[in-house]
């Protein structure tokens, strides 16, 4: 709207001066040379798809002839394009499409216009199509997600938003809903493995300390049924760190057991280190 502002106030002070060069000329010649730059205006407005910029023109082009019907026409055409932008910004699909009809359905309207509101329609077409299925796509993983099943939220998430189409603007609502899931499924996914990780590491830690000599695996000693380092006793707190430095570093710390790890924070210990590494665990 400002910039319409300017644009009409620009063309009123060049009306008045060319009024002032011109006094010579009658009134209608004056209007007329006015009309005419204006217009031309206009039309370069719309080859550049500035349909704001070409609204201001076509209206002042009405201040040197008020009943031109083109001006009028022209006008109008383009005050329904920019709204018919503004209109898919907001994701207003289905009011777009009213302002694109009125720019077809006039009959003596500019064709640049009308081509432009054609495409902008099949445009929009295929846009309503992409978006019922990502929206039920969509559905279909948030539903995943509060059934508590996030490692397949988490793959559709995942496979929506590897569609190059659903980076475009036309989808940005939809693509900050998937996103959104993602992140909650990949949270959820990631405190389930840990609590799932902790209980085994807790039963783990209690078989060891409830199986005798007999039932010792081979090579396993009373350093890894009562395990210290530093003189201090190795918790299953400790256990659980020791597995997060691993993961940090890139390995898969399932692979290893309580007593791999057990082993690390030893190794590490008599190093003088209090993080593990991958080759400390047998990685």
């Amino acid at each position: 709207m400002k910039k319409q502002f300017t644009t009409l106030f620009a063309l009123a002070a060049s009306l008045f001066l060319l009024s002032g060069c011109n006094n010579s000329q009658s009134n209608t010649n004056h209007n007329q040379q006015i009309y005419t730059k204006i217009m031309a205006q206009g039309d370069h407005a719309v080859k550049k798809h500035d349909y704001a910029q070409a609204q201001a023109y076509y209206q002042a082009a009405l201040k040197a002839r008020p009943d031109d019907s083109k001006a009028q026409t022209y006008a109008q055409q383009a005050q329904n394009l920019t709204s018919a932008q503004k209109a898919v910004k907001n994701y207003s699909f289905a009011q777009a499409q009213n302002n694109l009809a009125d720019v077809q359905d006039n009959s003596k309207g500019s064709a640049s216009m009308k081509n432009t509101a054609t495409k902008m329609l099949q445009t929009i077409k295929t846009v309503q199509k992409n978006r019922t299925q990502y929206r039920h796509r969509i559905e279909t993983a948030a539903t995943a997600n509060d059934d508590h099943n996030y490692a397949q939220a988490q793959k559709q998430a995942i496979a929506l938003m590897e569609i190059t189409e659903f980076h475009k603007k036309y989808y940005g609502d939809l693509f900050k809903q998937a996103n959104e899931i993602l992140l909650t499924s990949s949270k959820n996914l990631q405190t389930t493995s840990a609590n799932s990780a902790e209980s085994k590491a807790n039963t783990d830690t209690a078989n060891n300390g409830q199986a005798n000599d007999s039932h010792q695996a081979i090579g396993e000693s009373d350093a890894i049924k009562n395990p210290t380092a530093n003189g201090k006793k190795i918790t299953t707190a400790d256990i659980q760190k020791a597995r997060k430095q691993l993961r940090d570093q890139g390995t898969q710390d399932a692979a290893a057991s309580d007593s791999d790890i057990i082993r690390a924070i030893q190794k590490a210990a008599t190093s003088g280190r209090s993080t593990i590494t991958p080759a400390d665990a047998g990685f």
